[in-house]
């Protein structure tokens, strides 16, 4: 079923430990694939923020 939804996956290194990894179907539906790209790369943005704060 195409659902149109947009799913990004992700991972962050710390130097060479891999320390973040993720994968996420949001509740959105795009209508291209540059959508779909921003959604992907602004669910990532977000996770490197939060992890500076733990750091």
């Amino acid at each position: 079923i195409d659902s149109r939804k947009s799913t990004s996956e992700g991972i962050q290194f710390l130097g060479d430990k891999l320390v973040s990894w993720m994968s996420k179907k949001h509740n959105c539906t795009v209508m291209s694939l540059v959508e779909a790209e921003y959604v992907a790369l602004s669910a990532s943005c977000a996770q490197v923020m939060w992890m500076r704060t733990q750091l």
